[in-house]
């Protein structure tokens, strides 16, 4: 019987013209696209490919199935993109997954807006980190995501609706003090870090910032991997280390005098949000107004 496992893998490899790319392209391993295509070639009795050390090509018989396996894949992906659009349109739920800084900032002022013009709605809001929010997405688990980085997912589409500044943050107390306006490299490389959790956008967001330091940010002197923003303030306020933190987030406690502003060279610390929706699914009219709302609301923090 012929599978679409196995269409999958001999379509890939015609496409791509080598077992070891398609492979690649469908992150499995190259024994296992062979082992595909020799299942589909001993059901068939036929050999669908040439394989050389240069390319693999398709012979007569493969031509002939590579047609047939084209619009076989065609039809199911519409099948799967018709069904989604059934499910939706009979879904009184809008699925939101966000990062930590969009949950405080961009969701309270949208959401009762949204809600006036779709009372029967209700939603599934999802808080994470911005990997676990764009993840999300593409797993079909969530109908859009915004999130503080941008990730390369295929499938998804990124807009981007907001820019804000990280802020180097610090207990108020020396070396620090000494050190707001004038960081150098020595002070980011030997100072007790308060680094945040893989998939947070703003760690992902910190590689760029310390690279101009010439630092490799995995070699910082790390004394602590926090999960959120909250966790992340309060073990610099008690004194454990120097941070990156959203501006928003941090300026109640700066202004507060609980947490002090380095004042690091703000041009390399800007972020960016993003509005991630799937480039391959319809939404329903709830999602494309919060959609359009979104990027009209949050063209920048105030």
């Amino acid at each position: 019987m012929l599978t679409f496992r196995d269409l999958k893998s001999f379509v890939t490899v015609i496409d791509s013209g080598s077992f070891s790319q398609a492979a690649k392209e469908l992150a499995l391993s190259q024994p296992t696209v062979s082992a595909h295509i020799n299942s589909l070639e001993d059901e068939l009795s036929l050999q669908l490919v040439l394989r050389s050390t240069k390319s693999s090509t398709a012979t007569e018989a493969g031509q002939l199935l590579y047609t047939y396996a084209k619009q076989i894949l065609a039809l199911m992906d519409k099948a799967e993109i018709d069904l989604r659009a059934y499910s939706l349109k009979n879904d009184n739920t809008l699925r939101i997954a966000v990062s930590t800084i969009p949950a405080l900032y961009f969701l309270p002022d949208s959401l009762p807006q949204l809600q006036e013009t779709f009372p029967d709605l209700s939603y599934d809001i999802i808080e994470t980190d911005s990997t676990g929010a764009a993840t999300a997405v593409f797993e079909h688990r969530a109908d859009l995501a915004i999130v503080g980085t941008k990730l390369e997912y295929e499938g998804l589409l990124y807009t981007k609706i907001a820019e804000e500044s990280l802020l180097l943050i610090a207990p108020p107390q020396e070396p620090y003090l000494s050190a707001v306006g004038n960081v150098n490299r020595n002070n980011l490389a030997n100072w007790p870090f308060i680094r945040r959790e893989e998939g947070s956008g703003t760690w992902l967001e910190s590689y760029n910032f310390f690279n101009s330091f010439n630092i490799d940010p995995e070699k910082l002197n790390t004394v602590a991997k926090v999960n959120g923003t909250s966790m992340a303030l309060h073990s610099v306020k008690g004194g454990l280390g120097y941070t990156l933190l959203s501006e928003q987030a941090a300026k109640p406690y700066i202004e507060r005098g609980e947490v002090i502003d380095l004042k690091s060279d703000s041009a390399d610390l800007k972020r960016h949000f993003w509005l991630v929706t799937p480039s391959n699914r319809p939404g329903t009219p709830a999602l494309r107004f919060f959609t359009a709302l979104i990027k009209k609301r949050n063209t920048s923090f105030q």
